[in-house]
């Protein structure tokens, strides 16, 4: 019998977390698989962090999972909606240069 296969993987802005003057924005990586063959199946589902953008009055900047810094542009291109999601924290962002 056939496989039926099913895989997704996006990358997604979580809650952003406002304590004080600090806002952090989670950046989640969220991975789905589903298969059936011979009447059976079987799924699997993951969340993981991937990036953390930090906003405070140093500015706006982001680090990756092992804690390297990494540009917001970089973050843009690969997380749909985090431009809004950025604006929504900074409204200044996309105005002027990024750090």
């Amino acid at each position: 019998m056939a496989d039926n296969a099913l895989a997704s993987e996006t990358l997604e802005a979580g809650h952003p977390l406002t304590v004080g003057e600090v806002t952090l924005l989670p950046i989640e990586r969220i991975v789905v698989r589903a298969q059936g063959r011979d009447g059976r199946a079987w799924a699997f589902g993951s969340k993981a962090f991937y990036a953390l953008v930090l906003r405070d009055a140093a500015g706006t900047r982001a680090v990756d999972a092992g804690a390297a810094a990494i540009t917001l542009d970089r973050l843009v291109r690969e997380v749909p909606g985090l431009g809004a999601a950025l604006r929504a924290i900074d409204p200044g962002f996309g105005h002027r240069a990024r750090e």
